[in-house]
């Protein structure tokens, strides 16, 4: 069995990283402990990338794997609501980088550098946070490039690669005070993939997992209120495998284990 994974940061396993403890490793691992041995999940995730650097990186690379499974991680980069870049030209070089003016997820060990990383992210996303009140904001990818690129990635996958199902894994929570408008750009996001989902269900191979249900507001996630802790990590890829096993998207029609009550 192998599974794809696309996404950004949080598909990365931005602040689990160390500890091998990402959603897509602990998928992995879960599988292969109780349900499929040989299963192997490939993870193509990385901070800041979207739906259309995903498609270009790795379109044809998975086309030629033809993988069993594609989870589809995107619309957190996307949905993000951001500072306007125009109005960054007079802050520090290295804030003006992509992401930059978002609190830090998590701090250092050592109390000096600890209390230096709380006060410059603090300064960080209180100014992005004046900018976008005062100046507006706008998200890297807007709603309808998001869909149509969606769109055409389904399309692709369900015209190229025959025994391929595709996971969408919808945006997860956000804090309103750290990242003004996103809670709701994030619901439109999701109401897209569910849009397309329901689109193309006759297809019988796209699929909805809405993992946010199951992380805790907001002790499953980092201090950035956004990218999920290693708790968080664990229960989206329990909920990953519920969604595997409830539709039957295993191998060759193999048949899996029963979960244990």
């Amino acid at each position: 069995m192998l599974i794809v994974c696309l996404g950004g940061s949080i598909t990365e396993g931005l602040g689990v990283t160390r500890s091998n403890t990402s959603y897509a490793n602990l998928l992995q691992e879960k599988l292969k402990r109780s349900y499929c041995p040989s299963a192997q999940v490939i993870n193509y995730g990385a901070s800041a990338m979207q739906i259309n650097e995903s498609r270009s990186k790795y379109e044809k690379t998975i086309l030629e794997l033809q993988p069993d499974i594609i989870v589809y991680a995107h619309g957190n980069t996307e949905a993000v609501v951001r500072e306007q870049k125009k109005y960054l030209r007079f802050l520090p070089k290295r804030w003006r980088r992509p992401g930059w003016m978002d609190p830090r997820a998590y701090y250092s060990t050592r109390f000096r550098r600890r209390l230096l990383e709380k006060i410059e992210s603090g300064l960080r996303w209180r100014v992005k946070v004046s900018l976008i009140k005062v100046f507006g904001g706008k998200q890297w990818m807007s709603l309808e490039e998001f869909r149509r690129q969606t769109t055409d990635f389904v399309l692709t996958v369900l015209q190229h690669s025959p025994k391929t199902n595709i996971i969408f894994l919808t945006p997860g929570d956000i804090e309103e005070r750290y990242f003004p408008g996103t809670p709701e750009s994030m619901r439109q996001y999701r109401e897209a993939m569910r849009e397309i989902c329901e689109q193309y269900k006759s297809s019988n191979r796209l699929f909805m997992c809405d993992s946010s249900a199951a992380l805790h507001k907001w002790d499953d996630y980092f201090y950035d209120r956004f990218h999920p802790n290693e708790v968080g990590h664990d229960k989206i890829a329990e909920t990953l495998l519920q969604t595997i096993i409830q539709h039957s998207l295993w191998s060759n029609n193999q048949v899996m284990k029963e979960v244990s009550q």
